[in-house]
């Protein structure tokens, strides 16, 4: 008795209290990362007001700048949350699995073990991976139901006494309720850090596009920028780096292209990336060269033109590179 007084964490009192250290520790870090997060973004913001205070920038630049934000990032973060919320769901999932067939095992050590773990996310295909996620929780339903079944039948047959039971799930919820309920409020801590992160990175980088195009520069997190005379070929090109630990099989795909004022139909592009598929083992980086011909009947000098260039890779959500044609006048050459 004396020895296991001197624990805390053995009593459901230390334990609950160790948790809500825990979990206030984990709010506090979440309060400081966000709060320096908003910090950075607040000086990009503060850029742009010192901007359109000195003339430099319209008031309704960033309302213009923001459509085309959407229109050539919003695929991609959207992509990102998705992911985000799926990981969060099927991780509840998963944490509910163990909790439910632990508890069926302690009140019944023969029960079934559970189905195999949740199915991961696919990103390439999130509809077929909700339909398998269905499908898993029936499963997991139709076994956590069978295990219950097997000891309402023992308890009946007097196998079972119902003090026993009664006994086992007790000592069972006083075991494990509290790492249970420690498991969900990490993840969903995580997922307010994912989340947050999230709305940082997107609010840094329309901003921060926003001032490179504010001072006619380009910003090559933003925008890849393709000038060449009409009749040549534009090129230009970007690093890529394989983060998994994984091969990744990249592949890349170029939009129609359509003028930026939207004067006009959109055209398919002539356009090649080199090496197109390309192959990264884990922690490779190549160099993807991008080349588009500026042909005379679809394109007219001066006049700003734009794409998209979405890169795929092996299980990572797809990324888009907006593109900035800017074809100028032909070069003139000598008559024979």
């Amino acid at each position: 008795m004396a020895a296991r007084a001197a624990e805390p964490s053995a009593t459901p009192g230390g334990a609950a209290g160790a948790l809500a250290v825990e979990w206030f520790a984990a709010y506090g870090d979440f309060l400081k990362c966000a709060a320096d997060q908003s910090t950075s973004t607040i000086g990009l913001y503060q850029q742009l007001l010192d901007r359109i205070v000195s003339g430099e920038l319209a008031p309704t630049a960033t309302q213009d700048l923001l459509a085309a934000f959407v229109r050539d990032r919003g695929t991609t973060y959207s992509d990102e949350l998705g992911r985000l919320n799926a990981r969060f769901f099927t991780e509840m999932v998963r944490i509910g699995t163990a909790y439910a067939h632990e508890l069926g095992q302690a009140v019944l050590p023969d029960a079934a073990m559970p189905p195999a773990p949740p199915p991961a996310f696919d990103a390439a295909n999130p509809a077929a991976w909700f339909q398998d996620l269905s499908a898993y929780s029936q499963r997991l339903g139709t076994s956590i139901a069978a295990t219950y079944q097997t000891l309402v039948e023992r308890a009946a047959a007097g196998e079972v006494a119902p003090g026993q039971v009664q006994e086992a799930a007790a000592g069972f919820l006083q075991r494990r309720l509290l790492e249970y309920v420690g498991d969900l409020a990490r993840l969903y801590f995580a997922l307010l850090n994912d989340l947050t992160a999230l709305r940082v990175r997107s609010e840094q980088e329309f901003l921060s596009g926003a001032l490179a195009r504010a001072d006619g520069g380009r910003d090559g997190r933003f925008e890849l920028g393709l000038t060449a005379p009409v009749g040549e070929t534009a090129t230009a090109s970007l690093a890529i780096s394989n983060t998994r630990d994984e091969v990744a099989r990249i592949r890349c795909h170029v939009t129609d292209v359509r003028r930026g004022d939207a004067v006009g139909p959109a055209f398919a592009p002539d356009v090649a990336v080199v090496p197109e598929p390309l192959e990264l083992a884990p922690g490779e980086e190549a160099r993807l060269a991008l080349m588009l011909r500026l042909d005379e009947a679809s394109y007219e000098p001066g006049v700003l033109y734009v794409a998209t260039l979405h890169i795929t890779g092996h299980g990572e959500p797809r990324l888009e590179v907006p593109l900035r044609i800017a074809p100028t006048a032909p070069v003139a050459t000598s008559a024979e």
